[in-house]
């Protein structure tokens, strides 16, 4: 017999050491699957091969495809897919119009596009209240730009219509220029 802190052998049903007349006892192989029969016949050229049993049978070559859970079926070969008849927001270009003015009136025309800048910001601006568009940053953008270009080009006017009334326009220039002869 053994100790009882001895390691048993796992192979023994009951964990005990085996007598030595006895022969191990071992676990089952898997068996391999059974063969098909030798002399089945093949299948003919152009007819669909069997299915295993449980999967549902393909649909023949150029047939439709039944939809799957509700998915529309696509369109024929050659057919144009639908288009949507419009789209959800119809004034985002109000916002992109009054940024792309507000830009202008800095870069190039000054007073004459900022105002058209505000204008059209402001109801990009509504058109955003109301639900019509999205682009509200865009017409916040237009119209802080518009308003900066109209204060400077107001500013403009002020001073120079300050110095033109005083009659100092030729010491003004003197100082002011980049040509100056001092």
């Amino acid at each position: 017999m053994s100790n009882p802190n001895e390691p048993k052998d796992p192979f023994t049903p009951d964990g005990h050491e085996p007598t030595p007349d006895a022969a191990p006892q071992y676990p089952a192989a898997p068996q391999p699957p059974a063969a098909p029969p030798y002399g089945a016949a093949p299948t003919p050229y152009g007819a669909a091969p069997e299915q295993p049993s449980g999967y549902p049978q393909a649909p023949a070559y150029g047939a439709p495809a039944a939809p799957q859970y509700g998915a529309p079926p696509a369109p024929p070969y050659g057919a144009a897919p639908g288009y949507a008849q419009g789209y959800g927001y119809p004034k985002n270009s109000l916002g992109v119009w009054s940024l792309v003015l507000g830009i202008a009136s800095i870069v190039l025309c000054g007073f004459f596009t900022a105002i058209p800048a505000v204008i059209v910001g402001g109801r990009a601006k509504k058109a955003v209240a109301n639900g019509e568009a999205n682009n509200g940053g865009l017409a916040t953008g237009g119209i802080i730009i518009g308003w900066i270009v109209i204060g400077l080009t107001i500013l403009t006017i002020v001073v120079l219509v300050f110095v033109a009334a005083t009659g100092n326009w030729s010491e003004f220039m003197d100082s002011y220029s980049s040509t100056s002869t001092r």
